[in-house]
């Protein structure tokens, strides 16, 4: 595993579970469980250069993981509600400090961001909130949890048309280039794009990046990370 690297800054944990579980049946429940591992090897993979401890399953349904880069909390939160369809998520996002050593995955791990991140997903549950509950990061969870609902409603509506343009848009994309993989009309991409309101969302969620970059990234920077390899 290497050597455990110490962290005196504080750092992001994420907690997320899926939504009545329970309900699967067990001819249902390897299958699901198979594409719920696969899709945090996903997530492993993608945001590798935003963590501190990559993503595990703690439990037959919940993963964890601790962060390093704020500013990679919108594509998360996308590919949670977009790429694992089984089940819907909750998550639980928590802003503090580690006690214990970091590790290669966030197992063994604990300390105050992991505290904060159980309460988040915990009120997650209680309150039937999506798209991330954020706990520990002052005045600012007002925003955040403002900014996760607004942008979780919109993203809900989408069709799977419209989910198909939205994500080739959220890669850099042009509306001529979406048109063109997707086999439509540009006209047909425009009139969707206006329809579901893509231009508001890309705003909101570019918005919400850099008030992550400016005022929670500062605080987070791997450099502020004393390790020995």
């Amino acid at each position: 595993m290497g050597d455990p690297t110490v962290r005196t800054k504080p750092c992001i944990a994420l907690i997320a579970d899926m939504v009545r579980s329970r309900e699967l049946t067990r001819r249902q429940r390897p299958s699901v469980q198979k594409r719920f591992k696969e899709f945090v090897d996903y997530l492993n993979r993608t945001y590798s250069r935003s963590m501190l401890s990559r993503f595990v399953i703690t439990l037959v349904d919940e993963f964890q993981g601790i962060l390093s880069s704020a500013t990679a909390i919108p594509d998360l939160l996308w590919d949670i509600d977009h790429r694992f369809s089984d089940r819907n998520l909750r998550v639980g996002m928590g802003f503090g400090v580690l006690d214990t050593p970091i590790q290669k995955e966030a197992i063994n791990v604990d300390g105050p961001v992991l505290h904060m991140a159980r309460a988040a997903i915990q009120t997650a549950h209680e309150k039937r909130c999506y798209g991330g509950v954020f706990l520990g990061f002052g005045q600012l969870d007002t925003v955040m949890n403002g900014l996760a609902r607004i942008l979780w409603f919109q993203r809900r509506r989408l069709t799977k048309t419209q989910l198909r343009i939205a994500e080739l848009l959220r890669q850099g994309r042009s509306q001529s280039e979406a048109a063109e993989a997707l086999k439509i009309t540009r006209q047909a991409i425009s009139k969707q794009v206006l329809a579901m309101g893509w231009l508001p969302y890309a705003e909101a969620e570019e918005a919400w990046r850099v008030l992550l970059d400016r005022y929670i990234s500062p605080m987070i920077e791997k450099r502020n990370v004393s390790h020995q390899r």
